[in-house]
Parts: structure tokens; C-alpha cells; sequence
């Protein structure tokens, strides 16, 4: 693994680094766990925990300041940005714990993490017992804005059974609440070169067997101006795994990059690259995205007030949610990339549009993703993956058809055109467009 880029100190109770080779690394003196009280069980309900709406959420948020002030303004620009669910991560318990209460009186949902005592981060192992989750479950009913848990963070294969059994026994004492683990991308210690990474993928999954499956890749990780997304090894991984969770009929969700990670550097990252990671996302069917990170891109690091790409991307997160919850109850079918080198075509496990009943030509530098639902209506997110430059042209369809066009920004569908056999795109950079074909 390479050594970390770039350092956030979550104040006095932990410092956090953030790593140029996974999402993030950490350097911590952690509280040492609360005593226990009687062991009982807090099983309420049989309900078992499934989601309901589109997720966008946050991996890091608070400083480890626990100052409720701060986390108040905050937690409160947060939900503003429209971002439905926040991480606790990285926080000691004494600070996670008016963490909790500000996010309750917010009204904004949580996903908890406790090193201390539940959970696992890369290597770093949790001491627990059946004792210690009651514990977690006991505490934390007191908090119905809590989603989750968030029981380890990039586990390496050697832990995945420890992994599994966090998740069994969170699921047995709170089957209601989702028991949430992400995976590394290929650039960390597995990776396919040697073929490990699919390797790592498959036992991730059915060992751990997760609720949702989750990862991360940070394609702008090195600051490199010269960095483009039409061929890029994100794609390699976001392919693998797309097709994992289809296989697994599991909810996909992804870490998207959100700042810079190099140290001393001026960050290269903007609205248009982190719109086309969204947008593009959307096209893989995920259903959930969560920035890495909303400190220091929605919120300034030093004062806690907005940054001044908060507007913007707070339009964008309106945007993308409204797309996210379109999509949701519906099917991802079939992805298509154009533009891309040949030998590409395999290596991102990606769809042949000369084999489409319904493309039949499109534009280069885009990522095309085909939905269906239980009726015959089609629904296609077309995204510009070229995030400095606009793509126009006209997709053309193998069959007349209606076609219609989700505005994303107000919720609502137009009619284009009640039969034609073109759709014609002007897409500015980073962009995407959804259209209903009837």
C-alpha cells in the first residue's frame, strides 16, 4: 500500500489520512470501550431492514471536536445540501455521542461507526463480543435517525469471516437497522494484475453475503490534470462489481471522489469531475452514492461554512437524487460505453450495442445505462463521461418509438417526440440526460 496524501485532524480525539491508494487511512487513539451493562436482548421488531429510497450520503462529516455548535451548523448545511444520510466515522465515543443527538434534532439520517467497540477498519480488527453488540443495539434504539451500522470499513480477506459474524449478530439483535460494510478498490493490495481483485470481490461476497454491496475508487487520486474518465481502470472495477450485485440481486452503492488528496497541492477537482462520476454512477444502476468527502467540498474545513461549490453542488445532489429515485424501483438491463479502446469492451463486462434491440448508434464518450421495469417502457441515462468538453450528436433507435425526457431538475417528464427514430443529445461536459422510450 502507498503511503497516505493527504491529513484531516479530526481535532484532538483522531487524526485522519486520507490515502491516494484506498479511500482512507487513519492514525487514532481511540476511547477505550464502554462497560457493559447486563446482557439482555433488544430485539423489538422482526422487521428486517431493506431500502426504501435513494441514498445520498457522506463518509466523513464532524470533526472529532464533539462541539455540539459546530456540529449543529454543520449537520444543518448538510441536510441543506440535500445529503439524506451521514457517516460517523472516525469520531471517539465521546464525541459520537452529541454527534447523535445534534443529527436527531436535525432530523438527518445516520449510518454509526465505532472503532472503540464494533468496528473494523482495513486490518484493525474490533474487540467484540455478543455482549458488546446488545450493548450497541441497547444504546443505540434511543436514536431512531440511526440507519445503520457501519461494521467495517475496506476489511482485507483474511477478516471477511470476522466480518460475517458482525453482520449475523447485528442482524439477529436488530434486523430492522442495515449492517453496512464497503470494499477496497483494485489500486490497494488486491488488484488484476494477478487476478486477485475479482478473486477478493467473490469472497466478499459470498462470505460476508452484505445487504448492500459497496466501493469506492477515486479516479482523480493522483491531482493529475491529464487524468480522463472515457478509458479509465474505474470502469474495470465498476463493471466487476456492478455485475457481482446484479448476480446477487444486492442494492450497489459507491464512494465517489469529492477533493483532493495531495498534500500541498492546489486540488484539481471541480464541479464538472465530480458530476460525471455521479451522473455515470447512475447509469451503473447504483442506489446509493456517497461523497468522499462533503468536508471540505460542502463544508469549509476551518470555519464550517459553505464552500462556494455548496450551490452548485447542492443543485447537483437535487439532480442526481431525483434521477436516483426515478430509477429506483426499476431494472438496470444493459450498459454500453462509447468511444472507449476495443480491448476496453471485455474489460469493463460491458454490453455490445450492435447486439441492442433498441440502440443502434450513439455518439462517442458516453456511458449509456438501459433500464426496464415490469412493462415494455424503456428508460436510458445517457452521461458525457468527457468532463472538459460538450458531446453532441444524435442516438439513433432500431424501432420508431415515444420518446420523453426527465427533467431532473424539476421531477418532471416532457414529451420529445410521440414517434421517431433519433434522439438528438447535446450533453455539456460532465452532464447526463434520461429519456423514457415508450
Amino acid at each position: 500500500m502507498r503511503t497516505c496524501n493527504r491529513m484531516l485532524t479530526a481535532f484532538a480525539v483522531i487524526t485522519i489520512i486520507l490515502s491516494s491508494c484506498t479511500k482512507k487511512q487513519m492514525i487514532a487513539q481511540q476511547d477505550p470501550p464502554a462497560v457493559l451493562p447486563e446482557k439482555e436482548n433488544p430485539k423489538t421488531s422482526d422487521a428486517t431492514w431493506a431500502q426504501n429510497e435513494f441514498m445520498l450520503s457522506t463518509f466523513f462529516a464532524l470533526p472529532g471536536s464533539g462541539d455540539t455548535a459546530v456540529y449543529r451548523k454543520i449537520l444543518t448545511y448538510t441536510k441543506e445540501s440535500g445529503i439524506n444520510l451521514v457517516e460517523l466515522t472516525f469520531l471517539s465515543r465521546a464525541a459520537l455521542i452529541p454527534a447523535l443527538d445534534v443529527a436527531e434534532n436535525v432530523g438527518v439520517k445516520t449510518l454509526v461507526e465505532d472503532l472503540s467497540s464494533f468496528s473494523g477498519f482495513q486490518t484493525t480488527a474490533p474487540s467484540f463480543t455478543e455482549d458488546t453488540v446488545i450493548n450497541t443495539v441497547n444504546w443505540l434504539n434511543n436514536y431512531p435517525m440511526v440507519e445503520g451500522y457501519y461494521l467495517w470499513d475496506e476489511p482485507y480477506q483474511t477478516d471477511f469471516s470476522q466480518v460475517r459474524i458482525l453482520r449475523d449478530l447485528f442482524k439477529e439483535h436488530d434486523p430492522a437497522r442495515l449492517a453496512f460494510s464497503v470494499i477496497l478498490p483494485s489500486y490497494g493490495p488486491y488488484t488484476w494484475a494477478d487476478s486477485s481483485y475479482p478473486a477478493y470481490v467473490d469472497n466478499y461476497l459470498s462470505t460476508v453475503e452484505p445487504e448492500v454491496v459497496s466501493f469506492d475508487y477515486y479516479p482523480f487520486r493522483e491531482n493529475l490534470a491529464s487524468v480522463n474518465l472515457v478509458n479509465n481502470d474505474l470502469w474495470k472495477d465498476f463493471g466487476y462489481i456492478r455485475k457481482k450485485a446484479l448476480q446477487y440481486n444486492k442494492p450497489l452503492w459507491f464512494y465517489f471522489q469529492a477533493i483532493g488528496m495531495q498534500p500541498g497541492q492546489t486540488s484539481i477537482m471541480n464541479l464538472e469531475r465530480i458530476q460525471v462520476q455521479m451522473y455515470a454512477a447512475l447509469a451503473y444502476g447504483v442506489k446509493g452514492l456517497s461523497y468522499y468527502t462533503s468536508h471540505e467540498a460542502l463544508i469549509d474545513a476551518t470555519t464550517y461554512d459553505k464552500t462556494p461549490l455548496f450551490n452548485d453542488l447542492k443543485t447537483l445532489n437535487t439532480a442526481v437524487k431525483h434521477i436516483g429515485n426515478f430509477l429506483f424501483n426499476k431494472q438496470s438491463e444493459e450498459l454500453y460505453q462509447t468511444g472507449i479502446l476495443a480491448q476496453n469492451q471485455n474489460r469493463y463486462y460491458l454490453d455490445k450495442i450492435d447486439s441492442s434491440d433498441l440502440l443502434h448508434t450513439a455518439p462517442d464518450n458516453l456511458v449509456i445505462g438501459l433500464f426496464g421495469d415490469s412493462t415494455t417502457t424503456k428508460y436510458v441515462l445517457v452521461t458525457n463521461k468527457n468532463f472538459s468538453a460538450e458531446t453532441d450528436g444524435v442516438i439513433t433507435l432500431r424501432r420508431t418509438a415515444k420518446v420523453s425526457e426527465f427533467n431532473k431538475t424539476t421531477n418532471t417528464t416532457a414529451i420529445l417526440s410521440n414517434s421517431t427514430d433519433s434522439i438528438i443529445i447535446q450533453l455539456p461536459p460532465g452532464e447526463a440526460a434520461l429519456y423514457i422510450i415508450e
